[in-house]
């Protein structure tokens, strides 16, 4: 690396430096892509999406603990490999149960279900149909931010978000930049009748709220994450496309351009 090189970076680090705010701000953006990529391990709740219900459980205030029998499925659910679990979380091995306590017997397994605040039932299993230690199946969870009213933990979903709202971001971005750069180039260089017909289109869309036009292509292309991206970066570009054409409109009366023109280049190459 040449020593000019190094020095504009130094300056660069130095200015960065000074300004609190945009170093804030990065670090709130590599804490978020920390979240994003490691969120199922990190997380209380590894179930797709954070969608584990319990019912019973629903509104509870932050920093509750409660305890759980997890009661195994009938089927074997296979644990999945380090790549599959970073990407789409670990299904649930057992479906959790309330409870306000136990008590073991030589044969059985007795629980008081927790159904709501001072109601409660004894349900009773056999202790052959375990294969593992009793202790085992039974849990305390801590739900530092509560649950909703569905009893998923709030703070599992804000984690798992994190990753849906960056990928949102993300794409939106990309399919914005691309539809806008490309209409906003071809409108201003051209100008004529495919800059009025660019316009008008930027003028219809523009004319339609956001959040409308987002419900309307979501409904046309149907429910869904890919979906709701498509929708969002089909909104965003006409801005990009806005101001593209005015950067194009300026740089194309330059004299490197006209130059360009002279010498017989064509369009696509300019």
């Amino acid at each position: 690396m040449s020593s000019s090189n190094q020095s504009i970076q130094q300056a660069t680090w130095r200015r960065l430096k000074k300004n609190k705010g945009a170093l804030f701000g990065i670090v709130i953006i590599v804490f978020s892509l920390f979240l994003a990529v490691v969120a199922y391990y990190i997380s209380p709740d590894s179930t797709p999406y954070a969608n584990r219900m319990i019912v019973e459980v629903g509104g509870l205030k932050p920093g509750t603990r409660q305890q759980f029998f997890v009661e195994p499925k009938a089927g074997v659910v296979s644990s999945v490999g380090f790549i599959d679990r970073l990407l789409y979380g670990q299904e649930e091995a057992g479906r959790y149960v309330p409870i306000n306590g136990y008590r073991l017997s030589a044969d059985s397994l007795y629980l008081r279900k927790f159904i709501d605040e001072g109601v409660e039932e004894t349900i009773v299993f056999a202790r052959k149909t375990f294969q593992e230690p009793i202790t085992q199946h039974i849990q305390s969870k801590t739900f530092w931010l509560g649950t909703d009213r569905y009893g998923r933990d709030i703070l599992s979903r804000l984690i798992v978000g994190t990753r849906v709202s960056l990928s949102v971001g993300l794409i939106a971005i990309i399919i914005s930049l691309t539809i806008g750069i490309a209409l906003g180039a071809v409108a201003g260089y051209f100008r004529g009748w495919i800059d009025e017909v660019i316009m008008w289109l930027i003028n219809i869309i523009w004319s339609i709220p956001t959040l409308l036009l987002v419900f309307a292509i979501t409904l046309l292309l149907g429910k869904g994450f890919w979906q709701v991206f498509i929708a969002v970066g089909l909104t965003m570009w006409v801005s990009v496309a806005r101001i593209v054409r005015g950067q194009v409109l300026m740089v194309r009366e330059l004299e490197y351009v006209e130059a360009a023109r002279a010498l017989g280049f064509r369009n696509g190459y300019i």
